[in-house]
């Protein structure tokens, strides 16, 4: 099992491996090893990239693909040769011992907020034109997996996307990936379904953005991931 995402689906963040959503998945699929790729502050952007890049790994056939969409305030950019290294974690499932190396296909990218960029760059940033960029990469990411007859879902770590963001550049691909089967950004994200529900468990530093221990995992497992496994 292959697992992209960001903070919310990096080992050890607030959940041990097991106990977190992706580990649950692992468990329920009888997965025998996971390699994961989330990294705290990621973009989506870097997401589609690795996923895209580790593709010569991939047995599509058996394999099962955790896409996690992260906040989208986010880019990617190249560190100026500094030669920064994205981690990517190895469990075996039956003793989720660890293995640790370099993803070269992200090696010298480093991931960047909005809050961080000239305040130029936040002005030019609209949600709604935002939203419409990664459903349009959502769409290409679903056309070359169902293409290879992939077994996946695409899920959603932060808050709901717009499902009524519908105007010229939207229209196509907003309503293709309501209607897709494996992408579930509109509802129930990890965000939304434990908010006033399940605390994070760093919530005085994050509030209710922050990072859910078992509980908010489960609690997500099961109402926004299992019934996609199907």
């Amino acid at each position: 099992m292959w697992v992209f995402g960001d903070s919310h689906s990096t080992p050890g963040v607030c959940v041990e491996p097991h106990n977190s959503y992706w580990g649950l998945v692992a468990s329920y699929l009888k997965a025998k090893t996971v390699i994961n790729f989330s990294r705290p502050k990621i973009s989506f952007e870097s997401v589609c990239h690795i996923l895209v890049g580790e593709q010569s790994r991939y047995d599509f056939a058996h394999d099962f693909f955790i896409i996690g969409l992260p906040p989208l305030e986010r880019i990617t950019i190249f560190d100026d040769h500094k030669n920064t290294a994205l981690i990517q974690n190895s469990f075996d499932v039956d003793t989720w011992q660890n293995k640790t190396s370099n993803t070269m296909s992200h090696h010298g990218l480093v991931n960047l907020q909005y809050a961080e960029l000239a305040k130029f760059a936040v002005l030019m940033s609209d949600r709604s034109w935002v939203e419409t960029q990664v459903l349009r990469q959502i769409f290409l990411i679903t056309q070359w997996l169902d293409r290879h007859h992939a077994n996946y879902v695409i899920v959603n770590h932060s808050k709901n996307l717009d499902l009524n963001n519908r105007w010229g550049p939207s229209q196509y691909i907003l309503d293709y990936c309501l209607g897709h089967q494996k992408c579930c950004v509109f509802e129930n994200s990890l965000y939304n379904v434990n908010l006033d529900k399940h605390k994070p468990a760093d919530f005085e530093q994050y509030g209710w953005f922050g990072h859910h221990g078992s509980d908010g995992n489960k609690h997500f497992f099961e109402t926004t991931v299992k019934n996609k496994l199907c």
